[in-house]
């Protein structure tokens, strides 16, 4: 591999951060509002058992670097593409 293809955060949440931004179409601001609700992956892990594929929908986005959350939510279609990679398991799926 590469120097440089796997981004590193500074810190256990800024890795968190950066580890969910890998995922298609997750954006900066929909990562920091994940990790709002769940700030770690065993909290992330336990919200999809508690609450199934949607249990990401309607979390509130990131508008700042201030922290401060914005009116714009995530959708079902996120929340399932986070819930069939980290509850998938296919181990010949190339869900990313």
């Amino acid at each position: 591999m590469d120097s440089g293809q796997v981004k590193t955060g500074d810190d256990k949440d800024d890795t968190y951060i950066k580890m969910l931004q890998e995922v298609n179409l997750i954006t900066v601001s929909m990562a920091h509002g994940i990790a709002a609700k769940y700030p770690n992956v065993s909290k992330l892990l336990k919200g999809f058992k508690d609450h199934g594929p949607l249990a990401l929908e309607d979390i509130r986005k990131l508008a700042n670097k201030d922290g401060a959350l914005s009116d714009r939510r995530i959708g079902p279609a996120a929340s399932r593409r986070l819930h069939a990679i980290f509850m998938g398991t296919d181990p010949s799926s190339t869900n990313v």
